[in-house]
């Protein structure tokens, strides 16, 4: 995440007297190198928590995101409620709340509209940890092969209620394909680590 604060004065035509922000040339650069890939399916979550957190959401008023899940079911789930806080991804009254890292063998390329992994292999819960003096947080989970197992495809689910209070499932929040895949012999341990930096 890149911050931009900025103000301006405008007179009584709406013409700018003056404006002064901070940030702006880190900002800028940073969407500037944004502009030259497709907005990646973590970012569009990103964007989707982010916007129900903070948008403006009256008393009694409810913010609700539309999304796929998992098993491809259409889901309409809220990040905000009104029924007591158990009707969010955020609860924890019916579902576990975590989030899971997944291995698969599709190198068909990643979309937008991805909703799992395109041939899954193996899976399990994810660690989260944050450094707040390096404003990073970081998502991770190991693996040790039986086999020698080329993996073409890393995924990073949520796993929470998608709808109304009880209702568990999980949302594919990021699908990366790597086309040379990744040869993992048999014995050997495959870590896959989630990096995200907030400057």
């Amino acid at each position: 995440m890149v911050k931009m604060v900025e103000v301006i004065v405008t007179d009584i035509d709406g013409r700018v007297v003056s404006r002064v922000a901070v940030n702006e040339d880190l900002f800028n650069y940073v969407l500037e190198r944004a502009r030259e890939r497709p907005l990646d399916l973590t970012t569009v979550w990103f964007l989707r928590i982010v916007r129900g957190l903070f948008g403006a959401t009256p008393g009694g008023g409810n913010w609700s995101e539309t999304f796929t899940d998992t098993g491809g079911t259409s889901r309409t789930q809220y990040i905000k409620s009104n029924v007591g806080g158990n009707s969010i991804f955020f609860n924890t009254y019916g579902c576990n709340n975590r989030l899971w890292i997944g291995y698969g063998s599709s190198s068909a390329s990643p979309t937008r509209t991805d909703y799992k992994l395109g041939s899954k292999l193996g899976e399990g819960v994810a660690g989260v940890t944050a450094d707040e003096t390096q404003a990073t947080v970081t998502i991770s989970a190991s693996f040790t092969m039986g086999a020698d197992t080329t993996i073409y495809e890393v995924g990073l689910e949520w796993e929470a209620t998608v709808a109304g209070y009880d209702t568990c499932g999980r949302v594919l929040l990021d699908r990366t394909v790597f086309p040379d895949g990744i040869l993992v012999k048999a014995g050997q341990t495959i870590t896959i680590v989630y990096r995200f930096f907030f400057p």
